[in-house]
């Protein structure tokens, strides 16, 4: 994005750069009607989702152009659905059609993201607004499964069980009927694949070749199939390459099938009086050869109609479903889709999501910060009560205090599209309002000077202001606003939020699931939600909350000078280092791999979550800042402490190490020696802290120390001493360990 005006003939360029791409657009797109509806769909459709299947496709994000993607997919039908349905010559070879199809719909969305080019001004901050929508814009073409499969199916459960009654009245069935039915879909193409997979595994060993090769592909079919193969065989048997290719063919001819159901295999177990009504609501989701218009196609790429409409009808008894990625991936948004038809059923959808969405955020604050006194509708007043303001969730946890507010309300298709005005209203519902409704009662915190009281869901109860040390505040909110989240100064930049607007973190209640499940320690999620925050303020990056997540994964965001540097770093695409793995009870899951850190540093935060300490919390972030090769450094000195103190009761040994980048230095300190009298305790402490901050020259210290000999303790004491402090008592013995108080 460019800072400074731009030239008349920079201008002029860029225009003709987009008017370029607009007959690209154009072009490509003609061909790929043709292309897509020259062979036949049906065969074409199946040969492109066993290739996003082969290729083991990541549904969150693209990974590679040589590879078929979903939304690829999507477009691909919606393409093949443009003309009424023909039959191809039975010699089309698909592999031509489909590497030619890859290659022109790369072509057709490059194309349709560089005409934005032709709206390029000499203005900056108008070329800054641009940029912006264009982000939204290739979020919202590329970017699928905002959640994971097993959140979207809770949710779509669950919002069904809200509404059914409602439901039935319009639909004549309940919605949990027809979720029950898109989930067959999902489930039955998923255990045909699955088997369809296993057997081609089977015959394509590499051991198998001539009639060992023949024989396995044929083991399972019936004999007059079986007799027809292997006439077909007869006269390439022997050499193995013609024979598999033969073989590899008539494979692929059989993939049709694999996606194809009758209505009455999806209803046989509804309950009696509901399986016709099932069978039309299904029909509403399907789209006949011929239904998607030019209009359609002309704006594809941001409002495909396939991901509400998923199903194919073939006849009156019969629909194709091309795999269970799209209608996996978008099963919530049919629901609510359905619900909207119809005014009095999309309010009950809007209220049960609502409610829905603070549930699920409770859940997971009470479920994976079990230590955090959790309340909700958190009622308070700073006027002596002439107004009363509400906070959804607060949650404090030792010294940290996390205030949530979560928002129901949908990205709409224009904002999703990147209309100005309609984005520029969806964040300020979703981000703007919420971040100075949590602001107000942070500064409400920080300005008091005694006890604070609030009621709330669960009743009375009070912050005491001295004691807090961090205030996080967050959005939680229920569909993803993807990379937009990490732009909040080219945001401001562009008009789309107030210049003084204090902005709070935003991820969605699934991205925070993620988090929390996978970041593994009490005190690593606390330190996440906090330095997540700091990210935000002090870096300019672009990245989604699972970039941010892979990037926690390896480094707990110790990332150096990078925070500060002001250089743009580039973290979209990291969450292609999670992976999915299989869960007996979700199918699969996504899986992190874990910040290095040794076993010595590990027992420390152990020891730490399992006896939490006043102000634990706190140790743990400064404990989480410190990057392995620190780690290291300090377990030397820990065991060059014990090796000089072993046997030696008179002497103290005590070392510092300061580390971390310009703005975020800090000192821990090393303290190792024999059990003595608290008096005595307390100077040792003294002469460590004296040491280590001049050492260091910080403001404060984390100390840990260790006795000699040993105990079956990680550690015997953990706390910060400030400058300040270092000439009044500030420990008190606790046993079994020595415990900062304050």
């Amino acid at each position: 994005m460019s800072e400074s005006h731009l030239s008349d003939d920079e201008v002029a360029a860029l225009h003709r750069a987009g008017s370029i791409a607009a007959e690209n657009f154009r072009q490509t797109l003609s061909e790929l009607v043709e292309e897509t509806t020259s062979a036949d769909p049906l065969e074409f459709l199946a040969r492109a989702v066993m290739m996003v299947t082969i290729n083991g496709l990541n549904q969150s994000k693209p990974e590679s152009k040589s590879n078929l993607q979903l939304f690829q997919v999507e477009l691909i039908q919606a393409l093949a659905l443009s003309r009424k349905h023909t039959l191809s010559d039975p010699g089309t070879d698909y592999a031509a059609v489909t590497e030619r199809v890859t290659d022109l719909i790369h072509r057709n969305a490059q194309a349709y993201q560089d005409q934005a080019k032709s709206k390029t001004s000499p203005d900056p901050v108008e070329n800054r607004k641009q940029e912006m929508l264009n982000l939204i814009r290739r979020w919202t073409l590329a970017v699928r499964g905002a959640r994971q499969g097993y959140q979207t199916r809770q949710y779509a459960k669950e919002l069904a069980t809200s509404i059914n009654q409602s439901f039935r009245h319009y639909y004549g069935c309940e919605a949990t009927e027809v979720v029950a039915a898109l989930l067959a879909i999902i489930d039955l193409c998923h255990s045909r694949i699955k088997a369809h997979m296993e057997d081609m595994r089977s015959w394509m060993m590499p051991r198998n070749a001539g009639k060992g090769l023949l024989d396995a592909f044929t083991r399972n079919l019936n004999p007059e199939e079986k007799a027809e193969i292997t006439t077909r065989a007869a006269a390439v048997r022997h050499d193995r390459k013609q024979l598999f290719a033969l073989l590899w063919n008539i494979n692929e001819q059989r993939w049709a099938r694999l996606f194809r159901f009758s209505y009455v295999e999806l209803v046989s177990t509804a309950p009696l009086g509901q399986a016709q009504a099932i069978i039309s609501v299904l029909e509403q989701l399907s789209l006949n050869f011929g239904d998607v218009t030019e209009a359609d196609l002309q704006h594809l790429h941001l409002d495909n109609p396939i991901q509400r409409r998923p199903l194919i009808k073939l006849n009156d008894g019969e629909f194709f479903c091309v795999g269970p990625q799209i209608l996996g991936v978008h099963l919530a948004e049919i629901v609510e889709s359905l619900c909207g038809k119809y005014p009095k059923l999309k309010k009950a959808a809007e209220k049960a999501r609502a409610d829905w969405l603070e549930t699920r955020l409770s859940d997971a604050v009470r479920t994976f910060l079990p230590h955090a006194d959790v309340r909700e509708q958190v009622k308070w007043s700073d006027d002596g009560g002439v107004t009363t303001w509400e906070s959804d969730l607060v949650a404090l946890i030792d010294k940290t205090v996390l205030i949530f507010e979560a928002k129901s309300a949908k990205l709409s298709a224009p904002a999703r599209r990147g209309a100005f005005r309609s984005l520029k209203d969806a964040l300020n519902e979703l981000i703007v309002a919420p971040s100075a409704q949590s602001l107000r009662l942070k500064q409400r915190i920080l300005d008091a000077n005694a006890p604070l009281s609030f009621n709330s869901r669960q009743g009375a109860f009070e912050i005491h202001p001295k004691g807090i040390r961090d205030i996080v505040r967050l959005n939680i909110v229920h569909d993803a606003v993807g990379p937009l989240s990490s732009h909040w100064p080219q945001l401001k930049q562009a008009g789309f939020i107030p210049e003084d607007a204090d902005i709070a973190p935003t991820m969605s209640v699934f991205d925070l699931e993620t988090v929390f499940e996978l970041v593994p320690r009490e005190v690593e999620r606390c330190h996440y939600l906090t330095r997540r925050a700091e990210i935000e303020r002090n870096s300019t990056y672009t990245a989604d909350e699972l970039d941010l997540l892979a990037l926690y994964s390896t480094t707990r965001f110790n990332i150096g000078e990078d925070e500060y540097d002001g250089g743009h770093l580039a973290w979209y695409g990291l969450s292609g280092s999670l992976r999915y793995i299989h869960d007996e009870n979700r199918g699969v899951r996504l899986s992190a791999r874990l910040a290095a850190t040794t076993q010595f540093w590990s027992n420390i935060l152990e020891g730490l979550e399992a006896t939490r300490p006043e102000g634990w919390t706190r140790f743990g972030h400064r404990l989480l800042n410190v990057d392995i090769s620190q780690q290291k450094q300090i377990e030397k000195l820990v065991k060059e402490g014990m090796r000089k103190t072993r046997g030696r009761p008179d002497l103290f040994f005590h070392s510092g190490v300061t580390f971390g980048a310009r703005k975020k230095m800090q000192t821990i300190a090393v303290a190792v020696g024999a059990p003595v009298l608290p008096a005595q305790f307390e100077r040792n402490l003294m002469t460590c802290a004296d040491s280590a901050l001049e050492q260091g020259g910080q403001d404060d210290v984390l100390i840990l120390y260790w006795y000699m000999p040993r105990t079956s303790e990680p550690y015997d004491f953990i706390g910060v001493v400030k400058q300040q402090r270092l000439k009044s008592p500030f420990a008190k013995f606790n046993e079994p360990s020595w415990v900062l108080r304050g």
